[in-house]
C-alpha cells in the first residue's frame, strides 16, 4: 500500500472529519489524498493525531485543513470551509490572516500572536469577539520550499473576557477608593496604578506602568526613597514614609504613603497631603510671624521704656551743658571741653530718638507732603553725603498722590537708608529712588502684618551693592543688629525706618539677594486733600525773653528735669511755679496769684494722674490757660497711633534752650486758647 493510500486510511479513520477530508481530497485544490506530497502527508498525520486545535493551510491558495479539536471553534462553518482557500474559507478574518500567513509561507518566519481578537460568526450566532493564541510555522517540502503553514490554536476567549471583567471591577472599585492604589513589583517598576493617579497628577496609565516613579519624583526625595524601598527587600513587613510627585501640570504633589511586600510584589496606598502640609507650613509661618511680631513688641516696649528714662537723662545733661555754654564765652578751653561734652550728648539722643522710632513711641508732627517734592528736595543732601563713587537716579510719577508724613522723619529716614546703601557699596555703585502710586491688594495684605489693603505712594530705594543673604535679611530690622565692625554701626538704621513707617500707618518691605543688590520699598497711606503749596519755612531759632508778666506753672516729676525748666524760665524772665505731680499742680493753679498764664507739663507723671488728666483738669477750671506738654515718649495720653491729637502743643525732649524759650513765648502771644478735650 502506498504512503497516500496508508493516509487515506487514516483519515477515513478519523470519522466524520475523515470522510469530509476524503471528499474534499478530491474536490479541493490540493488534489486527491495520493497526489499529496510526503510533507502534506506526515503533516495531516501530525495533525489528525494530535488533540490541540491545529489548522494547517497548505499550497499557493492556503487550503485549510484542521482536525476535530479545531472543529468546535468555527462552528457551523465546520464543513463549508474543509479544503477551500482561505480567503474564501475565513474570508471575515482574511483582512487580519493575511499578513500572519504571508510572513510565514513567504518569508519561512515562525509567528507568535498572544490573545490575538478575531470577530466571527459561529453556530448561526451573532457575530462575537473572540481571541486565540496562536503560533504560525512554516512547513518545509523535500526541495527545501515552503509548502504551507501550520497553526496550532488556543482560543483564549473565556479567560480574556474574564481577565477584563476582573480589571473593569478593579477600576471600578479604585474608582471609589478615595486615595490612589498601585502595584509595583520589588524593585520599583508600576505593574498596574487606580484611575486616581491620573485624576490627582495627569498622568494616563500607559505613562505610568511599566516604569519606576523616579522619573516623576522630587529630586531631593529620590535616594531617600530608594532607600525606603531597599528596606522592604530586606523584609520589612510595612513602611510608612512620604515624597512629592510632579503632576503633568509641572507642579509637585505630596503623598503619604503605606507599603506591604507581599509574594514578590508591593502593594501601595498613597494618600494625596499636599493641601494639609501646605496648611501645616502656613501655620508654621503664621507661628513664626507672631513669635517675631511678640519679640518685636516686647523689644519697642524694653527700648522704649529705656528711651524714655534715657531722655530724662539727657535732658539734665544738654540742659546743664547748654547752660554751662552760655556762661563760659570767655574761657576757651572750658567752652570747647563743653561744646564736645554737648556733641556727644546730642549723639546719644539721636540713638534715643531711632530707639524711639523703633518702637513707634515717637513723638510725630505729620503734615500733608508731595513726594516727589520731598524726594527731589533731598537729591542735593544725598549728593553731599554718598560722594563721587555712588551715582543717584530719583524715578518720579507724575501726578503722585500727597501722603501725610512727618517729613522731618522722613528726611532723616530715606537718608539713613541712602548711608546704609552707600556702606554696601564700598567700590560705588548706583542709588535708584523711585516714587509711584500703587495699590495693595487683599491677597498681599493677609499675607503681612498690620497691612491695610488700599492705595499708597511706594518710594522704593534699590542699590546695587553686595546684597544679603536669607539669614542677615530675616534679621535686618532688628534693633541693634548690624554686619559692620564694631564702631561703624549701631545696628538701629533700618529698624528706625522700619518703625516710623509702622507707626505712619505704612509698611515697609525689603528684598536682598547676594550680588544683586538690595531694595527697600516703603508704602504711605494716600492722603486725600490739598498738599500745601509752599514749603515749610525755615529760620533760625529766636530767644525771645518773658515780659516779666507772665506766670509759668511747671510740672515735672524728674528734680533735675525740672531744675533745669525753672532756670531756663526764670532767665527768660517769667515768673515760674514748681509742682512735681499733678494733684500738687492742680492746688498750686488754684492758689497762684496772680493767676498762671501757661502749664507746662510732662506728659509721663507719678500718683495716678497723667500729663493729659491735670491738663483736662486745669482747662475746666480756667478755660484761659495755655497748655504745653513734654515728653521724650509717645503714650496715647496726647497722642493717638504716635499722632498729636488736635491742638495739643508739645515739646520732645531732650529740648534746648531756644527749644523752650521760643516755644513758650509763641503760645504766650497767641489770642486764642487751646483746650485739652
Amino acid at each position: 500500500m502506498t504512503a497516500a493510500n496508508n493516509i487515506a486510511g487514516m483519515i477515513a479513520a478519523q470519522g466524520p472529519l475523515g470522510e469530509l477530508t476524503t471528499r474534499i481530497g478530491e474536490q479541493s485544490p490540493l488534489g486527491p489524498v495520493d497526489q499529496w506530497s510526503p510533507a502534506l502527508i506526515s503533516t495531516v498525520r501530525l495533525m489528525l493525531s494530535s488533540k490541540a486545535e491545529i489548522v494547517l493551510f497548505w499550497g499557493p491558495d492556503l487550503c485549510a485543513l484542521y482536525n476535530e479539536a479545531y472543529a468546535p471553534t468555527i462552528g457551523d462553518k465546520h464543513p463549508a470551509v474543509l479544503g477551500r482557500p482561505a480567503r474564501e474559507g475565513w474570508a471575515e478574518l482574511w483582512q487580519d490572516l493575511e499578513p500572519l500567513l504571508l510572513s510565514v509561507v513567504e518569508k519561512g518566519e515562525t509567528v507568535h500572536a498572544k490573545d490575538r481578537p478575531f470577530y466571527i460568526e459561529r453556530d448561526g450566532g451573532r457575530g462575537e469577539e473572540v481571541f486565540f493564541d496562536i503560533s504560525y510555522s512554516p512547513v518545509f517540502e523535500s526541495d527545501g520550499s515552503i509548502g504551507g503553514a501550520l497553526c496550532i490554536v488556543s482560543e483564549t476567549t473565556q479567560r480574556v473576557k474574564a481577565e477584563r471583567e476582573m480589571l473593569a471591577e478593579r477600576n471600578r472599585l479604585w474608582t471609589l477608593a478615595r486615595d490612589p492604589f498601585l502595584v509595583a513589583d520589588m524593585t520599583g517598576t508600576w505593574l498596574s496604578a487606580s484611575p486616581a493617579w491620573t485624576d490627582i497628577l495627569g498622568w494616563s496609565e500607559d505613562e505610568l506602568i511599566g516604569r519606576t516613579s523616579e522619573w516623576m519624583e522630587h529630586p531631593e526625595d529620590v535616594a531617600r526613597v530608594r532607600n525606603e524601598l531597599e528596606t522592604l527587600q530586606q523584609g520589612v513587613p510595612t513602611l510608612r514614609f512620604e515624597n512629592r510627585f510632579r503632576a503633568k501640570d509641572g507642579s509637585y504633589r505630596n503623598f503619604s504613603w503605606t507599603a506591604v511586600p507581599d509574594n514578590g510584589l508591593i502593594y501601595c496606598v498613597a494618600r494625596d497631603v499636599t493641601e494639609q502640609r501646605a496648611h501645616s507650613r502656613a501655620l508654621a509661618e503664621a507661628e513664626a510671624a507672631l513669635r517675631q511680631a511678640q519679640k518685636m513688641e516686647t523689644l519697642g516696649q524694653l527700648t522704649g521704656g529705656v528711651a524714655h528714662d534715657f531722655n530724662n537723662l539727657l535732658q539734665v545733661v544738654t540742659g546743664n551743658l547748654e547752660l554751662l555754654q552760655r556762661g563760659l564765652k570767655n574761657n576757651d578751653r572750658l567752652r570747647r571741653a563743653a561744646e564736645n561734652a554737648m556733641a556727644g550728648a546730642e549723639r546719644a539722643a539721636m540713638l534715643t530718638q531711632r530707639l524711639l522710632a523703633f518702637s513707634r513711641r515717637q513723638p510725630l508732627t505729620p503734615e500733608r507732603a508731595d513726594p516727589n517734592r520731598l524726594v527731589s528736595g533731598m537729591s542735593d543732601l544725598l549728593g553731599r553725603t554718598l560722594g563721587e563713587t555712588i551715582e543717584v537716579e530719583t524715578i518720579q510719577t507724575a501726578r503722585v498722590w500727597p501722603v501725610e508724613i512727618d517729613v522731618n522723619q522722613m528726611e532723616n529716614a530715606l537718608l539713613n537708608l541712602a548711608v546704609n546703601a552707600r556702606d554696601a557699596m564700598p567700590g560705588g555703585g548706583k542709588l535708584t529712588i523711585e516714587v509711584a502710586n500703587t495699590h495693595i491688594d487683599d491677597h498681599y495684605a493677609a499675607q503681612e502684618e498690620e497691612v491695610t489693603p488700599g492705595q499708597y505712594v511706594l518710594i522704593s530705594m534699590s542699590d546695587t551693592g553686595h546684597g544679603m543673604d536669607p539669614d542677615t535679611l530675616r534679621h535686618a530690622i532688628e534693633p541693634f543688629f548690624t554686619t559692620k565692625e564694631v564702631g561703624r554701626g549701631t545696628g538701629l538704621g533700618l529698624s528706625m525706618v522700619y518703625g516710623f513707617i509702622k507707626q505712619s500707618g505704612g509698611h515697609i518691605r525689603v528684598y536682598s539677594e547676594v550680588g544683586q543688590g538690595t531694595s527697600i520699598k516703603i508704602y504711605l497711606p494716600r492722603h486725600h486733600g490739598p498738599v500745601p503749596a509752599n514749603d515749610r519755612a525755615e529760620g533760625s531759632p529766636r530767644l525771645p525773653h518773658g515780659g516779666g508778666h507772665e506766670t509759668v506753672l511747671v510740672c515735672e516729676d524728674d528734680d533735675k528735669v525740672r531744675a533745669y525748666a525753672v532756670e531756663v524760665l526764670n532767665e527768660l524772665g517769667y515768673r515760674v511755679i514748681e509742682a512735681n505731680n499733678g494733684a500738687a499742680a492742680l492746688d498750686a493753679l488754684d492758689r497762684a496769684t496772680p493767676p498762671v498764664d501757661l502749664l507746662f507739663t510732662d506728659v509721663v507723671l507719678p500718683g495716678g494722674m497723667t500729663g493729659a488728666d491735670v491738663a483736662r483738669e486745669a482747662a475746666l477750671r480756667r478755660p484761659d490757660l495755655k497748655i504745653l506738654f513734654a515728653t521724650g515718649y509717645a503714650r496715647n495720653a496726647i497722642f493717638h497711633h504716635g499722632r498729636l491729637d488736635p491742638g495739643v502743643e508739645l515739646l520732645t525732649k531732650p529740648f534746648t534752650y531756644a527749644d523752650l524759650a521760643g516755644k513758650v513765648r509763641e503760645m504766650l502771644d497767641r489770642q486764642e486758647t487751646r483746650q485739652v478735650g
